[in-house]
């Protein structure tokens, strides 16, 4: 297959910042899992990585740090698959000579694919992921096809995929009309507890039919995004904050939105903004009263106006004269701008409603779930991310503290509300291991 993009390539405009952000062990990387109907097969899953990568090329790459700013340089060097077990969910070599910004690992039936931000976002990824899984069945034998639901090899490549779609619908406007203020947000209520020993990550999972909690949906009146999302808000307030003395600040919750839904884009990177939803903890929230905060603030912030201000907003402050001089190691040091908007005490928590993954239904019998799930930071010690495939709703929480409120709160909700759900917890280290199983 004939190169169509340059040896080297620029981040995105959302991934710039991602690099700056991130160390040794604080990464903004996120996790796909894909769990299959049989033990999955380490060499034959490498082989179709690389079978399909030539049709991702932008995801071909290493990342390399230029004067000014990161950039992307091709990888040189075949994709192996690891063991999960032996990798947990330690950093990404981001660094490293020759190290890639993805990595797939399996343990049993289960593959994990874990992705640095700067690549894409969840929804450019996934396409990558369903294109692997795709490959993967083919490469065994199985009789699947794309059904138009996945990306192959012989699908035409459309130029839109690699697209900075921020910089597409950037339009300059004068500084008072950007918004800073309202993407800034203000002081939040912080969770703190126990953190686990060398950076282990705790994920916690619940499954339940999307069936069932439609139909509870549908029957007070919310989106499944508003009752999981108000139910998470709950489950914080009812494990970390009631009962306690002292005056807590505002739950705020981080929700992303995918700005493929108003302005249309085929790209594979990054093109997400978010909703900040400020849940008022002055007085003892309600399920009812937070499922309406959900609602306002979701509906206030995918209005398109503002949705193009906010484009305009982040796209500023790449392009000023100034930012285009300043080296990147200065950059590191002073360039607070990512900050405002998700620093410590800016958030809460993020919580992402991925939605429903489509995939052919000749895939049913080999692909039984799916949990997609973020990593947690210094700025976020807990993350959740639900996301559908078949009849699954899968709510997957990463830690790195050892407290259990929150998830024992949403269990009683839901029980509660009648919602039946399957529950597992895994620990992961986080620290890379030798083959000799010495930690580096």
């Amino acid at each position: 297959m004939s190169k169509r993009i340059a040896p080297w390539q620029k981040l995105d405009n959302a991934a710039t910042i991602f690099p700056l952000m991130s160390g040794k062990h604080n990464q903004n990387n996120f996790r796909m899992q894909v769990t299959l109907s049989e033990d999955v097969d380490k060499q034959v899953l490498a082989r179709a990585i690389n079978n399909i990568l030539p049709r991702f090329e932008q995801y071909d790459v290493t990342l390399k740090g230029g004067f000014i700013w990161y950039r992307f340089e091709r990888a040189s060097t075949p994709v192996t698959v690891g063991d999960a077990e032996d990798w947990g969910m330690s950093p990404l070599p981001l660094f490293e000579k020759g190290g890639r910004t993805f990595r797939f690992n399996v343990k049993g039936r289960d593959i994990y694919a874990d992705f640095f931000h700067a690549m894409g976002d969840g929804a450019g990824t996934g396409e990558f992921l369903k294109a692997v899984v795709l490959e993967y069945l083919k490469e065994k034998g199985y009789p699947v096809e794309a059904e138009g639901k996945v990306i192959t090899l012989s699908t035409p490549v459309d130029p839109g995929e690699s697209e900075d779609a921020f910089h597409k619908y950037y339009k300059p406007l004068p500084l008072k009309d950007l918004e800073v203020k309202s993407m800034q947000g203000s002081k939040a209520f912080h969770i703190e507890g126990t953190a686990y020993e060398n950076h282990a990550t705790e994920c916690v999972q619940y499954t339940l039919p999307s069936h069932e909690v439609l139909n509870l949906c549908h029957s007070i009146g919310c989106t499944v995004t508003e009752y999981l999302g108000a139910a998470f808000a709950m489950s914080v307030y009812e494990g970390m904050i009631e009962g306690k003395l002292k005056k807590t600040r505002a739950i705020q919750l981080f929700m992303p939105i995918n700005l493929r839904r108003f302005f249309p884009s085929a790209t594979l990177k990054n093109f997400s903004l978010f909703s900040r939803v400020k849940i008022d903890t002055s007085t003892p929230p309600t399920m009812e009263g937070c499922i309406k905060t959900i609602h306002e603030c979701l509906k206030r912030d995918t209005d398109k106006a503002l949705l193009q201000k906010k484009i305009c907003t982040t796209v500023r402050a790449e392009v000023l004269g100034v930012m285009q001089i300043i080296p990147r190691a200065l950059k590191r040091l002073c360039l607070n701008f990512a900050n405002l908007f998700f620093g410590k005490g800016k958030k809460t928590a993020t919580f992402s409603n991925v939605g429903v993954v489509k995939l052919p239904e000749s895939m049913r019998p080999y692909v039984t779930n799916i949990h997609y799930s973020l990593w947690p930071n210094s700025n976020s010690p807990y993350t959740a991310v639900v996301v559908s495939v078949w009849d699954n709703l899968n709510i997957t929480f990463n830690k790195s503290i050892r407290e259990n409120c929150i998830e024992r709160a949403l269990s009683a909700r839901f029980v509660a509300d009648k919602l039946k759900y399957a529950f597992n917890s895994t620990v992961w280290q986080g620290i890379k291991r030798t083959k000799r199983g010495q930690a580096l």
